[in-house]
């Protein structure tokens, strides 16, 4: 890889990385909060939200600009286990994106469609139509622990201790990311074990996403600049302009 190519995905992934955890910020705190043990509440709440689904693709778009994000600063540290490590955390991120967009999208798209349907259902077949929410809060449920424990919990685990290691950004920066990817890991975990809500789940659910994103804003930050600082040297170096970024 040139170095210019090198410094544009610095540029990029420290844009998007910013970008997606605005977006996934924001996402989060529109969501509508559902009630725990309430099926009819929580099929009440969707049907009622009319900017569901919209809420969950700005919560797709900031996962994946995320993922930008991960692969920029990826190529920001260099060398080492540090460098094996982001290695591994990007291909890990790239599963957990994956699996992420599904559970998204079935919360947003499909139990919206049927909590409509439950909700304009005749009342002798609300029961059914009810069953059928459930169901899918169910899979989507379990779609989120694998979620937590594949994107907010590995690949964060393997960036923190990579930034740890490597030095080259503070490495307090890399410890509060390894310990919010353990909790992630733990949530994941807690769901699979339990299959409903439970008081630990949630607190860590809140926690280690919450974390996540504003360290990865935070890391946007840092890996812009560390992409201007290297251009300045390099103009330096070959004593002629380079392209601006």
């Amino acid at each position: 890889m040139s170095t210019e190519t090198r410094l544009w995905l610095l540029k990029i992934g420290s844009v998007a990385a910013v970008l997606g955890s605005l977006c996934a910020a924001i996402g989060n705190v529109l969501h509508p909060v559902t009630p725990r043990d309430d099926p009819r509440g929580v099929a009440q709440v969707i049907a009622d939200s009319d900017a569901w689904t919209l809420i969950h693709i700005v919560i797709v778009v900031g996962i994946v600009f995320m993922l930008a994000g991960i692969v920029g600063i990826r190529y920001s540290i260099e060398g080492g286990i540090a460098e094996a490590l982001a290695r591994l955390g990007v291909y890990a991120a790239i599963i957990g994106v994956t699996i992420g967009l599904v559970t998204v999208f079935l919360d947003g798209v499909a139990a919206k469609q049927l909590a409509d349907q439950w909700a304009a259902a005749p009342e002798a077949e609300k029961v059914v139509a009810l069953t059928a929410v459930s169901t899918n809060e169910t899979i989507n449920f379990a779609l989120a622990g694998l979620f937590n424990l594949s994107f907010a919990g590995v690949p964060f685990l393997l960036f923190g201790l990579a930034v740890a290691i490597s030095g080259a950004y503070p490495r307090w920066l890399g410890w509060v990311a390894a310990f919010a990817g353990a909790g992630s890991i733990a949530a994941g975990l807690v769901q699979a074990f339990t299959g409903e809500p439970t008081t630990v789940s949630l607190v860590l659910t809140i926690i280690g996403p919450t974390v996540i994103s504003l360290w990865l804003l935070v890391m946007g930050v840092l890996v812009g600049r560390r992409a201007a600082r290297e251009r300045s040297a390099l103009q330096k170096t070959a004593g002629a302009p380079v392209e601006r970024l």
